[in-house]
């Protein structure tokens, strides 16, 4: 979608709070809000704050949650004994909160159940949307938690054309439907979404490398799979000039692991890789830009295994403004980051190639399936 489109970006929970407030203050029919993480931590009890004030000033509130904090609260994973005491309040607390907010008059619909002994952990909806009556938007990488809120990421406030597309996305997600947001025939402003067994998003943030012919700034929290090496070799190979910025610190090691063969992999004179050191060493941003006139942004990682599994929704634009702005957060991420040296070996990436190809196979069959279908994809 092309046209009168305005954007702004908000950095920080702090900003993207702030803005929301505003345009709330002005919300007068529907307030739809989706998030893949939502706990009952001061963060959870800001935000459940102003949902519920919306809707006891009888705004039509609709909240669309995923189930993985069901299962990982805190931060913490399930697997942690040593913290099941943490996780188990955590849980109760978002319960609790959950529970208000229905008895508040919030529409509550929850997506993607994890189902019996977590085996469809990996098939999130990880989504991260505002929609005010249909008029503003918001969309990107933030979710609603107080280690969410702490670390390094944006939301992008939406006025205009896309904003109906994204309100789509919702409704769809709401009325459990399926709807295709595709890139259109010419360059502008549009929303692409994916889902298990299809990487749209992925497929788009490629292609938009494929096109790079001067420079590539990235920024991920987690960079890996084969075809988005290649795809950077590739553009480095044609002298663009490429720079990553990835977690110092990623806050799950094995994600740490996993990132040492594409830290190998992807060395290259053209391509120079940044550990970021601010927040706490997270960055749970995801930045492109290209030739320093258009870029994605989204809830959307660089991480082939939660392409083929996740929902996601990305932005694409070049609008001038926010392109501007988001070179701007770019060069101010680089400068609190520190150049990463090349790990010494690549262990521990056997088992995200297993790993890999075993999830595409099961996914593949799953999909065959109209019931899974309609749940996950």
């Amino acid at each position: 979608m092309t046209g009168a489109n305005c954007f702004r970006l908000c950095t920080g929970a702090p900003a993207f709070l702030a803005a929301l407030r505003t345009d709330l203050a002005t919300c007068r029919a529907t307030l739809r809000v989706q998030f893949s993480t939502f706990e009952g931590d001061a963060s959870g009890e800001q935000f459940a704050a102003l949902l519920m004030e919306q809707a006891a000033a009888g705004v039509s509130v609709q909240l669309v949650l995923d189930h993985y904090s069901d299962f990982i609260a805190n931060d913490v994973l399930p697997v942690h004994l040593t913290r099941r005491a943490d996780l188990n309040a955590e849980r109760l607390r978002t319960r609790a909160l959950l529970d208000q907010m229905v008895a508040a008059g919030i529409q509550l619909r929850r997506t993607a159940p994890i189902g019996s002994m977590a085996r469809y952990m990996l098939f999130r909806d990880h989504k991260k949307l505002v929609v005010i009556d249909d008029r503003v938007a918001y969309v990107g990488g933030i979710n609603v938690s107080d280690h969410n809120f702490a670390w390094n990421d944006f939301m992008v406030r939406v006025e205009g054309p896309v904003v109906d597309d994204l309100a789509r996305d919702f409704t769809s997600t709401w009325q459990g439907r399926r709807i295709r947001l595709t890139p259109p025939p010419v360059p502008g402003n549009y929303v692409v979404n994916q889902a298990a067994g299809r990487p749209a998003v992925l497929d788009e943030t490629l292609r938009l490398v494929g096109g790079a012919e001067e420079t590539i700034f990235l920024e991920t929290p987690s960079l890996l799979g084969h075809r988005i090496e290649r795809a950077l070799l590739d553009a480095a190979d044609r002298g663009v000039r490429i720079t990553v910025v990835v977690p110092a610190q990623h806050n799950r090691w094995i994600f740490r692991v996993w990132s040492r063969k594409t830290m190998l992999e992807i060395r290259h004179p053209n391509i120079s890789v940044h550990g970021y050191r601010g927040c706490g060493a997270m960055t749970h941003a995801k930045l492109l830009i290209v030739d320093d006139q258009r870029a994605a942004v989204g809830s959307a990682n660089l991480f082939a295994l939660e392409a083929m599994t996740q929902k996601e929704l990305c932005l694409f634009t070049d609008d001038v403004t926010l392109v501007g702005e988001l070179r701007t957060q770019a060069a101010v991420d680089t400068l609190h980051s520190a150049p990463l040296d090349p790990p010494r070996s690549p262990v521990g990436r056997l088992s995200y190639s297993v790993l890999e190809l075993a999830i595409d196979a099961w996914t593949r069959r799953l999909l065959r399936k109209p019931a899974w279908r309609n749940e996950y994809a």
